[in-house]
């Protein structure tokens, strides 16, 4: 793919633009040439971090090649260069593809697809883990709301209280070695998410 392709536009997107938006029509790919795209899903209320994508990385092209609509939102973290590959274009290549690599990208997508509809992001420090701990251990508390036999609700309901008491103590340490503890290669912030 060449950017000198009539079709094909470079844009450069200011810190904080959105290219597209989570459940958008699907009608251009993208790729960074300079600068860093965040990415992430809303679920359930919250703005979930998912990746940064970085130069030479391609994005965005499930919802052309599958018609679906955006599994997530894209913002710019910071000034970036993208080349914006229109749907016509990426369609074209997939008309032109061998039909046993049509398939197998279609079945490649589908599956990439159902991994992105369980994926817990990664960690970018020890209070990303942590919080993402006291998500998973609201679900299970959820439980405690069910029809459950008492046994098993008093169980449960007992090791989330110690459970409880584990994540104060993680946060308590995450907080105090906040400085020390973040990796800055994984995904943007919450606090970087376009509000």
């Amino acid at each position: 793919m060449a950017a000198d392709d009539a079709s094909v536009e470079v844009i450069t997107f200011p810190k904080g633009k959105v290219l597209f938006k989570q459940g958008d029509k699907g009608d251009a790919a993208y790729v960074v040439q300079a600068g860093a795209v965040g990415m992430y899903r809303e679920a359930q209320g919250r703005k979930i971090p998912l990746a940064t994508v970085r130069k030479g990385e391609l994005f965005g092209e499930m919802a052309v090649v599958d018609s679906s609509p955006r599994m997530a939102t894209a913002f710019a973290l910071e000034e970036s260069v993208v080349m914006v590959i229109p749907l016509d274009i990426m369609l074209d290549k997939m008309r032109k593809a061998d039909p046993f690599i049509r398939a197998m990208i279609s079945m490649l997508m589908n599956n990439l697809r159902s991994v992105h509809e369980s994926y817990m992001p990664k960690s970018r420090s020890l209070a990303d883990a942590v919080n993402m701990l006291a998500r998973q251990t609201d679900i299970v508390t959820r439980f405690l709301q069910a029809d459950l036999p008492p046994a098993f609700r008093t169980e449960l309901g007992n090791k989330l209280k110690g459970l409880d008491g584990v994540l104060k103590e993680l946060k308590r340490v995450a907080a105090t070695h906040r400085d020390e503890d973040r990796r800055e290669d994984a995904i943007p912030s919450e606090a970087e998410l376009p509000q």
